[in-house]
């Protein structure tokens, strides 16, 4: 019978566990003690950092789970594949630029979710590696102006990665792309930052489902190619050097379905090639659309400008207004649809002396949209040359 109840005890205690940290235990030694592929489930308590990671393993936390670190470096070092971090409480990095709550250090396929990450320099610092998903966290640094905080998610040189679902809030740069490769940044907040998304020397990405409010710029995109950006919301973006979005020498983008809101500039384009943007709304800017330097094939169609002071201001190389049968609607448009097709007979300038005026003298902002700036619009277009007019849409949409 012993017999019996000793065997039937051994195969119980043969599965897999979860490791319990137990009260005031320091977790570097529980995680040092761990097998590969463990469970440690952490209680509602705070456990000292900074720990390193270099085993596959999951670290499961519950509410009131804090990882604290010393203010010295990182807080969690991950040097493993297959590291799960789960539903904890990180804070209390150093203050160094590149020192984060979490830096992943060459290796693929970690799960960094459900967790929050405040009080640190960087929240999550991949270096190297692929792979991996980082979603559903909240992420904010130190209370100092941006330029000394540092980013929410920042990816160097690695690939394959998702950042889906986060928040992120007084931070530098939300996402943080610097040669970085197919990436997915999808249903993310990032708002009160310096960039919400940062592209540099990156490729193969797209920005889709986004929400970046109250911003210095909702998208730095500079120096990438082949960028998706879809769907997304850019609103009140609105420093004086502040942009919705603004693409810098940038390479095959595709601009697709985004609200650009009270934003002081909705979208400028600067010596870019190959630039897609079409049935956007770009809506109470103070500029809706800019464009300047050497760009090339960049074509803005099927979009809706409204309520902006200053609908366009385009400068250098012109891009084209339209893609050869569609335009785009311009709410200050003043001719007609005569045929029923939805175009307007006469093609819109997106130039005037009179958004001249109002960048050179912005106090007549005031004016704008009154019986005397309506009336003096309406002359302008009925004298204008537009044989000699570079910035033309064809095909101007009516509704």
């Amino acid at each position: 019978m012993w017999v019996f109840l000793f065997l039937v005890m051994a195969f119980c205690f043969s599965f897999q566990e979860p490791v319990f940290a137990e009260e005031a235990t320091p977790l570097q030694p529980l995680i040092d003690g761990a097998s590969a592929g463990d469970i440690i489930n952490l209680e509602n308590k705070t456990y000292n950092g900074p720990i390193r990671i270099d085993k596959p393993l999951t670290l499961q936390g519950e509410e009131g789970t804090v990882i604290e670190g010393d203010r010295k470096g990182d807080v969690i070092t991950v040097e493993a594949n297959d590291v799960t971090i789960r539903s904890v409480k990180i804070n209390q990095s150093g203050l160094g630029k590149q020192h984060a709550g979490i830096i992943l250090k060459k290796v693929e396929r970690v799960t960094i979710e459900s967790n929050t990450l405040e009080q640190v320099q960087n929240g999550i610092f991949v270096r190297g590696g692929r792979q991996h998903t980082i979603r559903d966290n909240t992420f904010s640094s130190y209370d100092e102006h941006f330029a000394k905080r540092g980013n929410a998610v920042h990816l160097l040189a690695t690939k394959n990665n998702v950042i889906e679902n986060n928040k992120m809030n007084h931070v530098q740069d939300g996402v943080y792309l610097d040669d970085a490769t197919d990436t997915i940044i999808q249903n993310n907040r990032v708002t009160d930052s310096r960039y919400a998304l940062h592209f540099m020397f990156s490729r193969e990405a797209i920005a889709q489902d986004n929400q970046f409010t109250n911003n210095m710029n909702g998208i730095m995109a500079m120096n990438s190619e082949d960028i998706r950006i879809v769907d997304n919301l850019f609103e009140r973006n609105l420093n004086y050097r502040g942009f919705g979005v603004l693409i810098y020498e940038m390479k095959n983008v595709d601009f697709e379905g985004n609200q650009l809101l009270y934003n002081h500039t909705g979208l400028e384009i600067q010596s870019s090639e190959n630039v897609i943007v079409k049935n956007n709304v770009v809506a109470g800017n103070y500029i809706g659309l800019a464009s300047k330097g050497l760009n090339k094939q960049v074509v803005f169609s099927g979009n809706d400008m409204a309520g902006n002071i200053i609908q366009a201001k385009l400068a250098g190389n012109p891009i084209a207004l339209d893609d050869g049968l569609l335009g785009n609607y311009w709410d200050d448009y003043r001719s007609y649809d005569l045929t029923g097709n939805g175009i307007g007979e006469v093609p819109y300038e997106a130039s005037s002396s009179t958004s001249d005026l109002l960048q050179s003298h912005p106090h007549l902002q005031f004016y704008f949209e009154s019986p005397a700036m309506t009336i003096w619009q309406s002359v302008e277009k009925m004298f204008s040359n537009l044989k000699d007019a570079v910035n033309i849409d064809r095909f101007p949409i009516v509704k």
